[in-house]
């Protein structure tokens, strides 16, 4: 055997030893740039990574697409109401994440300080939370389901992210409107608005128009919807009150029908361990009375102008980003000699373009022709959405006053 023939072996040999430690990735060519008397090339292939063929390319195409249609295009309307039921339908997967990163932070516990916080019976409360929110989750569920079947969405449909935000807010709102719990936040901030429409209109002949902008989840337009002199139109542009609130209208059949769990993730500032699973049970009362809900921005869903008795603002109008658009339209609406009613802090948010005090609220609404009456200024003390027993009693200095339009 020739000494260039042996040569040639021995790297044979050494190539396919070494190709048992070759990562199996995919083909690999190993060209031998030897004087041989013929070219040799070796291939070490990996069939599961072999690239498929176009038939079988085009097939994974088509499954993919049958298992997800294409996404249509949207509406900024549209994207705002799917956005709100994803929200709704995500909820478990969000209160699960919350509760998990408490119990990440409780893992981190000395092993041998865990005895003393499982003797006062904490450990239990990471598998009652998950048993709360499974319990919030179904009724949610049947919420976003139905929106879905009201706007016309398909089950596949959902935005990319699911706010917290909205379920938090929808949960703390239906117990302010709809709960006994609520009772007394009501009790406070009714009165005075029911009292003025009834005093402000009395020589209005009936009915008498009346608009609620930014009316949540509708108690104070039921309310005020319950005497029959008063035709009451309401606008809200979340539409996450706007689908909670269709939900509790259309498939509600009997008082306390429902119940929920809105604490199950807020540990802080509790008297006892069982206020994190207070449950609370709605509607106190059915939402029978006649209210008009227009969907959209109160700026713009109202072509018409000098179609209102009265308008009431209760806690609104500092949610604008112009409050000289609000209280311009809210002229605009009335008519004249019209009543305007607001209650509600100036909480500003951090887009408002003036962050007026009460004094310039009310310098700017005369400027903008309305005549303040000053005799019914109040400054009324009123919580928002709190929890009963709670820890923390935050409280608004909320502002009242009545106007006309002159």
């Amino acid at each position: 055997m020739s000494r260039r023939l042996v040569r040639v072996l021995v790297l044979l040999i050494v190539v396919g030893g070494g190709a048992w430690y070759l990562p199996r990735s995919g083909p690999l060519s190993v060209n031998l740039n030897v004087t041989v008397p013929f070219p040799v090339t070796v291939h070490i292939d990996n069939p599961a990574s072999a690239p498929p063929t176009e038939r079988h390319r085009v097939q994974q195409v088509q499954d993919v697409q049958e298992a997800k249609p294409a996404p249509r295009e949207l509406s900024s309307k549209q994207y705002s109401i799917l956005s709100s039921i994803t929200s709704f339908s995500r909820y478990l997967e969000n209160a699960f994440d919350m509760i998990a990163v408490r119990e990440d932070r409780f893992q981190g516990l000395p092993t041998k300080q865990r005895p003393l916080a499982e003797a006062i019976g904490y450990t239990a409360h990471f598998a009652d939370a998950r048993n709360r929110a499974r319990d919030n989750a179904e009724f949610l569920s049947k919420v976003a389901e139905y929106a879905r079947e009201t706007y016309g969405f398909s089950p596949e449909e959902e935005t990319q992210k699911a706010h917290w935000e909205y379920v938090s807010d929808f949960l703390g709102h239906m117990v302010r409107d709809w709960s006994t719990e609520g009772k007394p936040e009501r009790d406070t901030i009714f009165p005075p608005i029911i009292s003025a429409l009834k005093n402000g209109l009395s020589g209005v002949k009936a009915p008498k128009r009346i608009l609620l902008p930014g009316f949540g989840l509708g108690r104070l337009a039921h309310e005020i919807a319950n005497d029959k002199e008063y035709s009451v139109d309401a606008c809200e542009l979340d539409y996450g009150s706007i689908i909670a609130y269709n939900y509790l209208v259309n498939q509600t059949t009997a008082p306390f029908q429902h119940t929920l769990y809105p604490y199950l993730t807020k540990w802080q500032f509790q008297r006892s361990a069982k206020g994190r699973f207070d449950a609370f049970r709605f509607p106190d009362a059915l939402p029978t009375s006649s209210v008009n809900l227009i969907e959209g921005d109160f700026l713009t869903e109202f072509p018409e102008s000098e179609q209102y008795d009265a308008v009431v603002t209760l806690f609104f109008i500092d949610v604008s980003e112009n409050i000289i658009d609000f209280l311009s339209n809210i002229h605009r609406l009335l008519k004249p000699g019209g009543l305007w009613i607001n209650l509600g802090p100036l909480k500003w948010g951090s887009f408002s373009q003036l962050q007026l005090s009460a004094e310039e609220v009310l310098d700017l609404a005369e400027l903008l022709g309305f005549k303040i009456d000053h005799d019914s200024r109040q400054s009324i003390d009123s919580v928002y959405a709190h929890q009963v027993d709670s820890l923390l009693k935050f409280t608004y200095v909320t502002q009242f006053w009545t106007a006309r339009k002159v």
